[in-house]
């Protein structure tokens, strides 16, 4: 029988945050979960965490990382003022699970291989494709980790993540290992529950008819678009909101939010669907750097969003992933989501607002959402792609 049960605690300490956590999950009826997704606020040591939960749930898969400002459940979540821990624990005798994590050794490629291939030995089904495949990676090499990841599970198995995040983009973001945690490394999860799962991988931006191709560019960053300064072309496009610096470089990743850049990723019927990727800074060079790769030929389009797309984006998700699995809803038993952290501080004052939807959505069904500075999956039937500001949700059955 498939269970699953949300805790989240404000506790100061790693020690009480992860207790509170472990007794309110034991008080839902789950006391040996087989699989635990953990969201923690970055400044809570997340290998003190691992080793509690350890301790308390001895045979449990961990999949385990930072998000920004922590995480949010059904029963609570994340503020800019307090420390967050957010835990989403199944229990599930039929259903196999299987969890690797481990740092960049040999490149991204290569660990993104390797850890697929040990988290499907270690559920037991080596060489099978599993239900889903949850991916986090520390931020950097997420393209390449991914493309290594697909060389495993292929085409038939959804892959949907998160990138590791901190509360300040200073690098402080960690995923748990066996043994302590990494700040340079990705987990990977092989999931074959008892009961059916369906995802959805989506923006909440719309594109403007400001566009251009790049034509001159070297992995994340774009020096030119139409044989001009990238700078200049986003500072024209989004009205003199980010400005090009005379010197150095700006921090944008605040202003250019609500302003990405997005490039065609796939049709919804006759809809194109977009992947976004968040500018981080402006340069007096006339270039910009974003949280994702970019090629010479892309087709750069600004997408806009507004703080309410953002907040009621969340359901929409929810709603697209229930009717791609043609689940009702007194068939769903639980909810995963990543939200982008950079929409996330767009909105954080309405965080309670985006957890009503959702639970007004899902009523009385147990969900984490998790806070990421880069979203995986796919648009459309297709490779899994990396792209940022995104949202999805993977609903299980019952």
């Amino acid at each position: 029988m498939f269970q699953a049960a949300s805790a989240s605690s404000r506790k100061p300490t790693a020690r009480e945050a992860a207790e509170e956590c472990v007794v309110q999950i034991a008080g839902k009826g789950i006391g040996a979960p087989a699989f635990a997704l953990v969201h923690a606020n970055s400044a809570l040591p997340l290998q003190d965490i691992g080793r509690i939960l350890r301790a308390h749930w001895p045979g449990a898969r961990l999949h385990a990382a930072t998000s920004c400002l922590g995480g949010m459940t059904d029963s609570g979540g994340a503020t800019s003022d307090s420390l967050s821990l957010a835990i989403l624990a199944i229990n599930d005798a039929t259903g196999e699970y299987g969890v690797a994590a481990g740092d960049f050794h040999g490149g991204a490629r290569a660990t993104g291989y390797r850890l697929a291939r040990q988290a499907l030995e270690n559920a037991g089904r080596a060489g099978e494709i599993p239900a889903v495949v949850l991916v986090c990676a520390t931020p950097g090499d997420e393209e390449d980790f991914l493309a290594g990841v697909q060389e495993v599970v292929g085409s038939g198995a959804p892959i949907i993540g998160g990138s590791a995040a901190d509360n300040d983009i200073t690098g402080s973001w960690r995923i748990l290992l066996d043994e302590g945690s990494s700040g340079s490394g990705a987990i990977v999860s092989t999931l074959f529950p008892s009961v059916a799962v369906t995802a959805a991988f989506q923006s909440g931006y719309a594109p403007t008819e400001q566009r251009g191709v790049v034509t001159r560019a070297a992995g994340r960053r774009v020096f030119e678009i139409d044989h001009k300064p990238a700078a200049n072309q986003y500072e024209r496009w989004t009205e003199g909101a980010v400005r090009r610096p005379v010197e150095g470089a700006a921090n944008i990743l605040m202003a250019s939010a609500l302003a990405p850049l997005g490039r065609a990723a796939g049709l919804l019927g006759d809809m194109p669907l977009y992947s976004l990727s968040h500018p981080e800074t402006i340069c007096a060079d006339g270039s910009i750097t974003l949280f994702t790769h970019i090629a010479e030929g892309d087709e750069l389009v600004l997408m806009k969003a507004t703080a309410a797309t953002l907040v009621s984006r969340a359901s929409g998700v929810v709603r697209s992933a229930r009717r791609i699995g043609d689940l009702h809803l007194e068939d769903v038993s639980a909810m995963i989501m990543y939200y982008c952290g950079g929409c996330m501080l767009q909105v954080s004052d309405r965080l309670d607002e985006i957890r009503g939807s959702l639970m007004a959505e899902l009523p009385r069904v147990p969900f984490v959402v998790g806070f990421t500075f880069g979203e995986q999956g796919s648009l459309s039937p297709g490779p899994v792609r990396h792209g940022n500001l995104m949202i999805s949700a993977i609903v299980f059955g019952s």
